[in-house]
């Protein structure tokens, strides 16, 4: 039997680059693991399972940080284009007025171009900050946003108060008012009915009393005149 060598073994910053480097030649091969898979290789190397868990949360919350980076930036560049073209349009007006104010100031006279152009370079410089720094820019524009955005959900919540309201006041359709007054009316006139039927019946009984009576009377003054 031939003798076998000596088992090889590595240390914890080999078994590292290891699993780095194959899990890097899996991905790119287009195969993925699952966690449970995931956890079963760090069991296999020594690791348990909540210094993985806590690895896994770290990593959850680095992507969030590096989105979040991401959207920032995407939002500087975004406010920075923005500024960069109200900077070009305020640049070709100023240049347009400070020459029409050069040829009136030309034809007048005097020394007052200076100021008006002075005023309009202020200006352009405070626009070519906002170029330079955007986040200023874009802190006030979120909050005019976030405050439109809750002007927005109050004016919905007045309307829909409002709707409410005009629903409870609002009179009935017409079809349905004559619908209730129709119904009414026939309620009406069958309680009329049946008072005139009782009233009739209370009459006819009555009536029908009466002639019992008159006929008794009848009947006893012949009985009376028989015997005398």
């Amino acid at each position: 039997m031939s003798e076998t060598g000596p088992r090889r073994t590595y240390s914890q910053e080999e078994v590292t680059e290891i699993l780095k480097r194959a899990l890097r030649q899996q991905s790119l091969r287009g195969n993925q693991l699952s966690h449970d898979e995931l956890v079963e290789m760090a069991d296999e190397v020594g690791i348990d399972r909540d210094a993985l868990d806590a690895a896994t949360a770290d990593l959850v919350q680095a992507r969030e940080a590096e989105l979040v980076q991401v959207d920032e930036a995407r939002e500087l560049a975004e406010e920075r284009a923005r500024r960069f073209s109200q900077f070009v349009s305020s640049l070709f007006m100023y240049l347009v007025i400070g020459i029409a104010l050069y040829f009136i100031n030309r034809q007048t006279g005097g020394n007052w171009f200076h100021w008006p152009v002075l005023g309009m370079s202020i200006a352009l410089a405070f626009q070519l900050r906002g170029i330079f720094f955007p986040h200023e820019g874009l802190e006030k524009r979120r909050r005019r946003e976030l405050k439109e955005a809750r002007r927005q959900e109050r004016r919905a919540a007045r309307e829909a108060w409002r709707s409410r309201m005009r629903a409870g006041f609002t009179a009935p359709p017409m079809h349905a008012v004559n619908e209730a007054v129709n119904h009414g009316a026939k309620e009406f006139e069958a309680a009329v009915q049946a008072g005139v039927a009782a009233l009739l019946t209370v009459a006819a009984r009555k009536i029908q009393a009466h002639a019992d009576r008159a006929a008794e009377q009848d009947e006893s003054r012949l009985r009376r005149g028989r015997s005398r």
